[in-house]
């Protein structure tokens, strides 16, 4: 049963209610006479009921068509009819009854069936009218222009009804097509967007939303949102290291709506930038350093090697190797300033990474303090060799650098799902504080005494200037992990 037949058919249970109800009240007041008139009219509105009942049970249990509207429109005449033929013919206050049949007409199916309501009723009118005939207390002439009006009037209703009805419809179906568009909008948009009650309790997520924040119905903002969410806009930093933009804008109903938006490419984009803004610093710094320290300490370390061979001294040693820390330091800034020219070539990764690796196994500087452990599977790839052999380098020496005890670093070269090859170097050093984490790519920083804040950086560039990536896994005081990831290529 459709909404619209489940309430008209409460309304015609209630009308024949409301009539047997008043039937019964004036013959209990006395002022109807419980004769064989009233009795049969009495009878005749159980009936009615009885009827209502069986058509509303069929409803609610059986399919239900056109057809069966037609034929209970059909019902409600006839019983209409029979109620008028009882209490006064065409002259009868009942004979109301046709118009509610008539408006549930248009209601149930437009304008056609309202015409066909009111073309109905007026043929049973007509039949009442000349079958029972007027009161005796009403003149001829007088009752055949009241039936005339009426039936007039049964028509000028089914017309305005109808028309109502049609209106009501095309503004509702237009309603339904904004709402659908609305909400299509709202599914598929790319923007989270989040409704919450008065009580700032959320009721309700599009997809997109769901992706970034998951199930939250029925959980406060508070419990979403670690930013202002009393702002208009604000910006989130979440834990798992995406940035979100929010803002938000008032409900009618006290609610709010909340927008949020997943920036982080666009953040990751931007501290590139800024860190290549800082390349372009480091490379004019360099430039104009470069010449006038390089060639004096070219000229300090000659004369110390000279000094060396004619009287070794520890305190020589000690100077030639800060004069050989000097030039490294030099050379790093000279490698920051240039951008990286790659010369690809077909290489085996995991090769690459062996020879870095047994290099380092013999710097005097962790011999006997750091342990390397390997995994390295043949992964082949087109990659400049000698800048790959220098990202080893540097992620294994700030491994080595974090674990000031020692301790074993895991070196691995395997083939990434996602394609290409993945590189991985884990320590278990001090591990990197959770607001250092976005900033040890930046160029000079280090937390490290000592350190020149370039090693990492150099590594982010030559990466990037592969088409790769690098990520990092820390946990404050329980080691790190960095992930190269490097494209195939066209192998």
């Amino acid at each position: 049963m459709t909404p619209r037949l489940q309430r008209y058919s409460v309304f015609r249970f209630l009308v024949a209610l409301a009539i047997l109800g008043s039937a019964i009240g004036l013959v209990a007041q006395g002022d109807w006479d419980l004769g064989p008139r009233s009795a049969s009219f009495l009878r005749l509105v159980a009936v009615q009921l009885l009827v209502l009942v069986v058509t509303t049970l069929w409803a609610r249990f059986r399919p239900v068509n056109p057809t069966y509207i037609y034929v209970q429109l059909a019902v409600d005449v006839v019983g209409a009819s029979l109620l008028s033929a009882w209490t006064g013919g065409s002259s009868s206050l009942l004979t109301f009854l046709y118009f509610p049949t008539i408006a549930a007409g248009a209601y149930l199916l437009g304008r056609t069936a309202a015409l066909t309501a009111a073309g109905m009723s007026a043929a049973a009118l007509v039949v009442v009218a000349f079958t029972v005939g007027p009161g005796d207390d009403v003149a001829p002439e007088l009752a055949y222009w009241e039936t005339g009006f009426r039936l007039l009037s049964f028509f000028l209703v089914a017309i305005l009804t109808g028309q109502l009805a049609e209106s009501l419809e095309e503004a509702g179906q237009a309603l339904r097509a904004q709402r659908v568009a609305s909400e299509t909008v709202i599914e598929r948009v790319r923007a989270g967007v989040m409704t919450a009650d008065a009580d700032d309790t959320v009721v309700g997520v599009n997809p997109s939303g769901r992706l970034l924040v998951g199930d939250v119905v029925g959980k406060r903002l508070a419990e979403v949102f670690t930013g202002a969410i009393h702002h208009r806009a604000w910006e989130e930093a979440r834990p798992d290291g995406r940035h979100w933009v929010c803002s938000q804008a008032g409900l009618p109903d006290g609610g709010r709506v909340v927008v949020l938006e997943d920036v982080t490419e666009l953040w990751e984009m931007r501290e590139r930038a800024q860190r290549d803004e800082r390349f372009v610093a480091v490379g004019k710094l360099s430039a104009s350093l470069a010449h006038e320290i390089r060639n004096p300490l070219a000229a300090l370390s000659g004369t110390l090697q000279l000094l060396r061979e004619e009287r070794r001294s520890r305190e020589i040693d000690v100077a030639l190797g800060e004069a050989e820390r000097l030039n490294r330091l030099v050379e790093e800034f000279l490698q920051a300033a240039r951008a990286p020219t790659l010369r690809r070539e077909r290489a085996e990764v995991g090769e690459l990474a062996r020879s870095s690796a047994e290099a380092f196994r013999v710097d005097p500087r962790f011999h006997g303090a750091v342990s390397l452990e390997l995994d390295l599977l043949p992964v082949v790839a087109l990659v400049d060799v000698d800048r790959v052999r220098q990202v080893v380098w540097n992620l294994l020496l700030n491994a080595a650098q974090a674990m000031p005890e020692g301790g074993p670093i895991l070196l691995r070269v395997a083939p990434s799902p996602a394609g290409g090859v993945a590189l991985d170097v884990e320590d278990r050093g001090v591990g990197i504080p959770e607001p250092d984490r976005t900033k040890i790519f930046d160029p000079f920083y280090t937390r490290r005494s000592g350190g020149t804040g370039l090693g990492l950086a150099l590594v982010e560039q030559v990466v990037r200037g592969h088409g790769g990536t690098v990520d990092v896994w820390a946990r404050e005081g329980g080691g790190t992990t960095f992930r190269v990831w490097l494209p195939s290529g066209e192998v």
